[in-house]
């Protein structure tokens, strides 16, 4: 392309002067645009290079030589500088585009790459942009103008995220659990194989469908009570057992672990959901259930009509002839007797650990409760040779219980405390309360708990003694059964130190007494 330069008559008329005055204002508005440019692209770090193609050399601004960490100075060759210090894995990703660009397959060259640093130690990202802007007759390109920004931060987060990405989407393909990503609609995003076995259908089926279309009538109302939990933010996430219904019909029980996954600016975006099958483990429960009902109505009964004619026949025949006879009534009844009381306990263990027992509390008069636990006590405190006494702080106290839990615990504890006391000593009971607390302690004069099994006696079926020949006998849920009622009324049993012989167990309820 030829130049064309024109130039000014020596002898200028004003107009040409004016004219003259205008070009000389144009020049420094553009100056200055020129200046406002490079000083926006300093501030935005974009580096501008112009390569010259037939020479392989270029011209580069401040910006690219910060960017490189290169100075005039140095005495480098800025294009050999940059080729050195490409990444070996990119150069033919840097060849292709500009082949593309080339060849009219791309309207201008774009390439990320990666550059080592000066010092060696690092590989930094860049991203380069650029066209040509001079080409020769047969349309070869002659020069490449564009600019270089450092994009480090942008891949280095892309590269987390992907690997981020890619570590979750094999978790929850490999996963033995259940797992899907779940829109906010109620919508299957995405499944692993273990959910799609579980549920019964295929991928493809459940991205048709929702969790509500599978969900058991029953149950939808509280699994969406949790959701709405989630979405106002009262919980971070829930977990329920719940029923869902197979395409045959079938239903199958889930437990259902859910997250709501937000946003940076606290929007919810979709849950992960992960579902565990308990379906066996229900099955068992309802098996459990079912022989726990044929022991209460099929044992129970007859258990209780032997004991009654064993009753019956000691109060006929108590003395005479039919001492013999006599003898083993007794030993027929207590056998009776041991019977009956493991039934009932294994029943109230049944109730208390499954949570089919109800709690009803109300306004009680502790010391009747007391006096009637007392009075039915009496038999195994006659038998051991025991007696029994209630220390009140106040003749009448009133408290917030369900006075069939307290019943029953204090039943066990008494029931223990004459087992384990020697002849001729005494139960104390002693009943305290303030505003906060209500406090029933019963000790014994026994032999105590050792402070290493002091945290094994509450556990189910724990003896002492695990021999046969085992002094006092009994299946081991007592106290079970008596921490677990009083849990249920938001009280505690604990075992208290004692001073010398004997074992403490203390009964504590919150809240305060009802006037």
């Amino acid at each position: 392309m030829k130049k064309h330069m024109h130039s000014a008559s020596p002898a200028s008329c004003p107009s040409d002067q004016i004219k003259g005055r205008d070009a000389s204002v144009n020049m420094g508005t553009h100056a200055i645009a020129i200046e406002t440019m490079e000083t926006a692209l300093a501030a935005a770090r974009i580096a501008v290079f112009e390569l010259d193609l037939v020479t392989d050399t270029s011209n580069v601004s401040e910006t690219w030589r910060e960017l490189m960490d290169v100075d005039l100075s140095d005495g480098l060759d800025f294009q050999t500088e940059w080729r050195k210090r490409i990444h070996p894995d990119d150069e033919a990703l840097i060849e292709r585009a500009l082949a593309d660009y080339v060849s009219g397959r791309t309207p201008r060259v774009v390439v990320e790459y990666r550059l080592r640093s000066r010092d060696g130690l690092d590989w930094l990202w860049m991203r380069t942009d650029a066209e040509a802007t001079e080409w020769d007759a047969q349309g070869n390109a002659l020069n490449l103008v564009g600019t270089q920004r450092d994009i480090t931060d942008r891949k280095r987060a892309e590269i987390a995220l992907q690997t981020s990405e890619e570590q979750f989407s094999s978790l929850m393909n490999n996963a033995p659990i259940g797992t899907a990503l779940v829109s906010l609609e109620g919508k299957w995003l995405a499944t692993n194989a273990a959910m799609t076995v579980f549920l019964g259908y295929s991928e493809e089926e459940l991205r048709s469908i929702d969790f509500q279309s599978i969900t058991h009538d029953d149950d939808l109302e509280s699994c969406l009570l949790n959701v709405q939990k989630l979405l106002s933010g009262e919980v971070d996430a829930f977990e329920i057992d719940k029923r869902y219904v197979r395409p045959d019909g079938e239903v199958v029980w889930g437990h259902l672990c859910v997250v709501l996954v937000r946003s940076e600016d606290g929007q919810p975006l979709h849950y992960i959901t992960q579902v565990l099958d308990i379906t066996e483990t229900r099955k068992l429960d309802f098996l459990r259930n079912e022989f726990m009902s044929i022991i209460a109505h099929e044992l129970r009964t007859p258990v209780t009509a032997v004991v009654g004619a064993l009753d019956m026949l000691d109060v006929v025949c108590p003395n005479g002839p039919f001492e013999k006879v006599q003898q083993l009534v007794k030993i027929a009844k207590r056998g009776g007797d041991r019977l009956r009381t493991a039934l009932e306990e294994l029943l109230d263990f049944e109730q208390v650990s499954g949570g089919t027992l109800s709690v009803n509390l109300s306004e009680s008069n502790i010391t009747e409760i007391l006096g009637e636990a007392l009075l039915k006590s009496q038999p195994a405190m006659h038998q051991h040779k025991v007696s029994a006494r209630m220390i009140l702080q106040e003749s009448e106290i009133f408290w917030k219980c369900d006075p069939v839990l307290l019943d029953k615990a204090l039943g066990h504890l008494l029931s223990n405390a004459a087992k384990f006391s020697p002849e001729d000593t005494e139960v104390r009971v002693v009943v305290e309360m303030d505003t906060r607390q209500l406090r029933i302690r019963v000790k014994d004069s026994g032999p105590g708990i050792p402070d290493n099994l002091q945290d094994k006696i509450f556990q189910p079926f724990w003896q002492q003694d695990t021999s046969d020949t085992r002094e006092q006998q009994g299946i081991g849920l007592g106290l079970t059964i008596s921490r677990q009622a009083i849990r249920k009324m938001g009280g505690e049993l604990s075992i208290e130190p004692c001073d010398g012989a004997g074992a403490e167990f203390l009964i504590t309820l919150p809240a305060c007494p009802l006037r």
